[in-house]
């Protein structure tokens, strides 16, 4: 692949997002990071991964919620008294996926990667949603939630990843401007939703 692309995927808990995610960056060729973000997270800051996993989407400081985020993520001082765990965790994790955008072409799921990368013009971000019966369908055969618990962690998953994305950025989480392309994968099936968004990648290299 000649031309650099990156695909930034968020997603509604249950809707397949990082399946999808993975299957895009197989049939592109190229790089994909989700978990791995965390590790190298990890790895810059020190901290275990399990330890940012519980800490990452835990919004306690509320020194930040009137600044822009554009001083806060580019450059505001990991080391600064003022900010909390969470807040310098996901200025850390700024850095890395600014650095895996500079790198090359990639597949990046969640992380507020769509906002963080929002001045490149490499870039095609994608918001996967669903309905709910598809969500909790998924999360019970795919994470092995109960069923008469799946509504409620669907629930609470998608408010945490809202919360933490509307904290973070001047964006509201899911508002359709704030993407390329929003595809509701229960109605297209993870494979089509794959196909839909790899035809939209092919379309832009051709430019």
């Amino acid at each position: 692949m000649d031309k650099k692309i990156i695909v930034t995927i968020s997603r509604e808990y249950g809707s397949g997002g990082r399946v999808i995610g993975r299957k895009v960056a197989e049939k592109l060729g190229i790089a994909f990071y989700d978990r791995k973000i965390i590790e190298m997270t990890a790895e810059k800051s020190g901290l275990a991964v399990s330890f940012i996993e519980n800490t990452e989407q835990k919004i306690k400081n509320k020194f930040l919620h009137n600044l822009a985020f554009g001083g806060y993520c580019a450059g505001a001082d990991i080391g600064a008294a003022q900010l909390s765990l969470p807040d310098k965790l996901f200025i850390a994790t700024c850095d890395i996926i600014r650095h895996i955008a500079d790198e090359g072409s990639c597949v990046i799921v969640g992380r507020c990667a769509d906002y963080v990368l929002k001045d490149r013009q490499d870039v095609i971000d994608i918001f996967v949603y669903a309905d709910k019966e598809y969500k909790c369908k998924r999360a019970v055969e795919e994470y092995g939630i109960a069923p008469e618990k799946a509504e409620s962690e669907v629930a609470k998953a998608d408010k945490y990843r809202a919360n933490h994305y509307n904290y973070y950025t001047e964006r509201t989480w899911g508002d359709k401007s704030n993407y390329h392309l929003c595809l509701n994968s229960g109605f297209l099936g993870i494979d089509k939703t794959v196909d839909v968004i790899v035809d939209a990648v092919n379309e832009y290299l051709k430019d």
